[in-house]
């Protein structure tokens, strides 16, 4: 898998719906403007004096949230995924009031600025049909399941598979723990499921659904 880092310096100019800042203070890192892949200018607010970044989401977009800065000489983004893209992994431990940063520095010194990200809905599955299969010979379930709404993720405690023969659904919830989190991939949600759930899931096919989200993909079991 090929990974680009996309952290490009650009002018000012091009960046309509962000401001630039000449505040930097020193030798401090700083970023001047800002803006993301594939994200029009008007959804990204940039408010250098309270290292603040306010971005507006779309239900998907691809290739996930990647930034694109003009800093102060000698400065370097730190922290990013190897592809350039923000890491969200908070978002994705059920809890949105962890903040999420983006960080650049300089040899001696990290400026933090916080990510304020707004998502337009509410977590859901996208209407992409995909099917995983699962050998009972495995030890281990994993799943990739699309969606949009990925920064407006939620606690999810419960999973049901609902065999499409009819007989009982299987129900597995977790006491405080969340069962799904982000996938590698932008825009995925992730769950592994371990042993005994090669001997709770019989052979079929089955319909899946993770809290309220029910997902068109289907999980075929095989022995």
């Amino acid at each position: 898998m090929k990974h680009l880092l996309l952290i490009t310096f650009i002018s000012g100019s091009l960046l309509l719906g962000c401001k630039d800042s000449s505040e930097s203070v020193g030798d401090m890192p700083a970023i001047e403007s800002i803006s993301f892949v594939g994200l029009p200018d008007e959804n990204v607010t940039f408010d250098p004096r309270n290292s603040l970044i306010t971005v507006r989401m779309p239900a998907v977009l691809e290739g996930g949230l990647k930034p694109v800065l003009k800093m102060t000489p000698g400065a370097q983004p730190v922290g990013l995924m190897s592809d350039g893209r923000v890491d969200i992994s908070a978002f994705c431990r059920g809890s949105q009031n962890e903040p999420t940063y983006l960080r650049v520095a300089n040899r001696t010194k990290t400026a933090a600025y916080r990510l304020n990200i707004i998502a337009t809905g509410p977590l859901a599955a996208q209407d992409v049909y995909e099917e995983t299969t699962f050998s009972r010979q495995s030890t281990m379930l994993k799943l990739s399941l699309p969606v949009q709404n990925q920064y407006n993720y939620v606690h999810l405690t419960r999973i049901v598979f609902e065999n499409e023969d009819g007989s009982e659904p299987v129900v597995i919830t977790a006491d405080g723990a969340t069962l799904a989190g982000c996938s590698s991939q932008p825009n995925r949600l992730s769950v592994e499921l371990y042993s005994p759930i090669q001997q709770v899931l019989k052979p079929g096919r089955y319909k899946i659904q993770i809290g309220n989200i029910k997902f068109p993909q289907r999980l075929i079991v095989v022995d």
